[in-house]
């Protein structure tokens, strides 16, 4: 019986069997680390860029924050004194940040006070326009044993829609490019030391 039934099973398996031009797909493999690389592309590549963008804006923030501690810690020792101007005082600030930054696009502020508590925060940009007000930005030379805050903005572009709609979520799906940048700040805020005053500039 078993003999007889042995053709039938044959004949039921090559019925079954797909057809010649599948098997050869199953056969041959060529060619499927290229499509594979093709599928995982795209998502790689948005990814990879992602990480490095969001990675040069820290490296730029910290850039910022380091340039304007170097700079207030000549402010505070007085090294740059009540006799310095404005234009002087944005040369030390662009001269600390060369290496990422443009000095025509660095917000620069240095205000004073008789009390900690009366120096305010940084602008902040507009929710849905994402523009940011530098009006309030001036400068005024601190005298010795005086409370100062200097303040360094900076709006750093963004060039990955990526990065750019995980920041603004607001902006993910359209193509404003007001949402193209990210404000950077870094503020140092201190009391002058004892130094002599000097001569000229502000009165002290």
């Amino acid at each position: 019986m078993q003999g007889l039934n042995e053709p039938g099973r044959h004949g039921l398996r090559d019925y079954l069997r797909a057809p010649k031009v599948v098997r050869r797909f199953r056969k041959n493999d060529d060619g499927t680390t290229a499509i594979e690389f093709a599928i995982l592309a795209a998502p790689f590549f948005v990814l990879l860029f992602g990480i490095i963008e969001s990675s040069l804006i820290f490296f730029a923030g910290q850039m910022l924050e380091s340039s304007v501690d170097e700079v207030g810690r000549k402010v505070r020792t007085g090294q740059l004194d009540n006799t310095m101007n404005a234009a002087e005082f944005r040369t030390e600030v662009c001269n600390a940040a060369a290496i990422l930054f443009d000095c025509q696009g660095i917000q620069i502020d240095l205000k004073v006070a008789t009390k900690f508590q009366d120096l305010g925060d940084p602008p902040l940009p507009n929710a849905s326009t994402n523009a940011t007000n530098f009006s309030a930005y001036g400068f005024t030379a601190p005298c010795p044993l005086e409370i100062a805050m200097i303040t360094a903005s900076y709006e750093w572009p963004i060039f990955t829609y990526f990065a750019s709609d995980n920041i603004y979520p607001q902006s993910r799906g359209t193509n404003n490019t007001a949402f193209r940048k990210i404000l950077l700040n870094a503020v140092a805020v201190f009391r002058t030391e004892p130094y002599p005053a000097g001569s000229g500039g502000r009165a002290c």
